[in-house]
Formats: structure tokens, sequence, C-alpha cells
């Protein structure tokens, strides 16, 4: 029975003190409700500033980067530019030197086709010239006065073939 007593005391004083913690908590909210809500006003703002902090970093550096980027294309434009000219100026040089050569091979083809002309003149120039040899080692006499020699000297007329 001590025993009950003392757990009924036991009982009794939690059960008060758990009651007045809650009677306490519910008196402190409503006494505080205002400073609460103040509070929790406060930190949303807090929060939202927090939040609009991290967009402006967050957009300050995507900003960088985009500086960074136009900066990078501006030095790649420059560096295509001057290699686009140099490209230019190579290609109209190879322009000039494949027209200067085609002008060389047009002139070399008149030069060929001259030559070629020439030499088949001089070839029936030869063959002429070897057949009025074997004509004239036919007729051909170391006497100048020989009777036999046909023609006679000085009446040979050559025909032009």
């Amino acid at each position: 029975m001590v025993m009950l007593q003392w757990n009924g005391e036991l009982f009794a004083v939690l059960s008060s003190f758990m009651g007045g913690g809650a009677l306490g908590g519910f008196i402190s909210n409503v006494i505080n409700r205002k400073e609460n809500r103040r509070i929790k006003r406060s930190e949303a703002i807090q929060m939202e500033a927090i939040a609009k902090r991290e967009d402006a970093s967050a957009a300050t550096e995507m900003m960088g980067l985009l500086e960074r980027t136009v900066a990078h294309m501006e030095r790649m434009n420059t560096y295509n530019e001057g290699h686009a000219e140099s490209l230019l100026k190579m290609v109209q040089e190879r322009d000039m030197l494949i027209d200067r050569l085609k002008r060389d091979m047009e002139l070399l083809q008149l030069h060929r086709t001259e030559d070629n002309r020439r030499i088949r003149g001089l070839e029936k120039t030869v063959e002429r010239e070897l057949s009025w040899r074997k004509d004239g080692d036919f007729h051909y006499c170391t006497v100048k006065e020989c009777k036999l020699r046909k023609p006679p000297i000085g009446t040979l007329k050559r025909v032009m073939v």
C-alpha cells in the first residue's frame, strides 16, 4: 500500500507536471502568438533573401561566363578573319599560278607544234637530198669532159618533191 501511495503520488506529480507543461505551452503559445508569427515571417524573409542572394550570385556567375564566352568568340572571330584572309590570299596566289601554268603549257604546246612542223620539213629535205644523191651517185663521173655523162654537166634539173 505504501508503494501504491507513493506510486499514486508519483503519478499525480507526473500528471500535473505534464499537464502543467502542456498548459504552459498552450498559454505561452497564446501569449507569444504575434511574436511567433513575426519570427516565422522573419525566417521566411531571411530564407527569401538568402535565395535571392544565391540567385544573384548565380546570375553574376552566369554573366561572367557569358562575358568570357563573348570574349572567346570575339578572339575566335578575329583569328578566323585573319586566317580567312590569308587563306583567300593563298587561294588567289594558287589561281594565279594555275593560270600562268596554263599559259605556259599552251605556249609549250605551240612550240611543240612548230617544232614538229620544222622536223617534218627537215625530214622531207633529208629524204629529197638522199634521193638526189642516189640519183647523182648513179650519174657521177670524175672526168669532167666525159661524153657518157647523163645528164651532161649543168643540165640536171632537180624536181622538188
